[in-house]
């Protein structure tokens, strides 16, 4: 059972790119507030390339959930946040490989740096089951 819904405001642009613009989530549900979670492989590796880093990110989150009891599809706010220069194209195709049929709200903002100078790519996720 989906425990959020997505109304979608007439008088708002539609989303630019596989997102809504809200998520409304119901009573009586677990949330899990995800900190932000960077591209380091298990071995303690980060790649060079930000959409590798993307990549393992969004694996990061996604065991994150598991560690949880949650899935993807229980994510209901992704923040992106990216250094330097990202190809957006790429960015956008692995987004859509890993969310599959699921559109959260999403959020992605250019920042002079991160947690440190290898990082160039940061995800925070909100999710709730």
């Amino acid at each position: 059972m989906r425990i959020f819904r997505n109304p979608a405001p007439t008088r708002v642009h539609p989303p630019i790119a596989g997102f809504h613009h809200q998520v409304e989530i119901g009573q009586n549900h677990r949330w899990v507030v995800l900190s932000g979670q960077l591209g380091i492989r298990p071995d303690g590796h980060v790649p060079d390339d930000a959409i590798e880093q993307l990549t393992i990110v969004l694996e990061n989150v996604r065991w994150n959930l598991f560690a949880a009891d949650m899935r993807i599809n229980d994510v209901m706010k992704l923040t992106i946040y990216l250094v330097g220069d990202v190809d957006m194209d790429r960015l956008r195709a692995e987004l859509a490989r890993w969310l599959g049929r699921h559109e959260p709200t999403l959020t992605i903002l250019f920042v002079a740096g991160l947690a440190g100078p290898s990082f160039r790519v940061q995800v925070d996720a909100l999710a709730a089951h």
